[in-house]
């Protein structure tokens, strides 16, 4: 189990996931895109990625969008806007985990 501590109160890791990043560099007039691995993670007051970081409460839902062969968004719409996090895997977990957070 993760404990972060953040101004003096520990934070417990209740869920994490592996979210894809596209950046798209030029390199040599050519235009090539990858793909860059990073995490989320969902904490009993806060939810962090790589790029940033929200209260727990400035959470309105988590949803999930499906494409193709289970690749697809996760939306984490907050009071701040939408965040879209690419995924190869259904977060069916971490879904699930932020709801029976929110009952409490």
């Amino acid at each position: 189990m993760e404990i972060l501590n953040i101004g003096g109160s520990p934070l417990e890791l209740i869920a994490s996931l592996t979210y894809i990043k596209v950046v798209r560099k030029i390199d040599w007039n050519v235009q090539k895109y990858e793909e860059i691995e990073s995490e989320i993670k969902l904490f009993d007051e806060k939810i962090i990625w790589s790029e940033d970081e929200i209260d727990i409460q400035a959470v309105f839902d988590i949803s999930f969008r499906e494409s193709k062969k289970k690749q697809g968004t996760l939306y984490l719409q907050t009071n701040r806007g939408v965040y879209p996090f690419y995924m190869k895997d259904v977060p069916k977990h971490f879904i699930e985990q932020y709801r029976n957070l929110i009952k409490k």
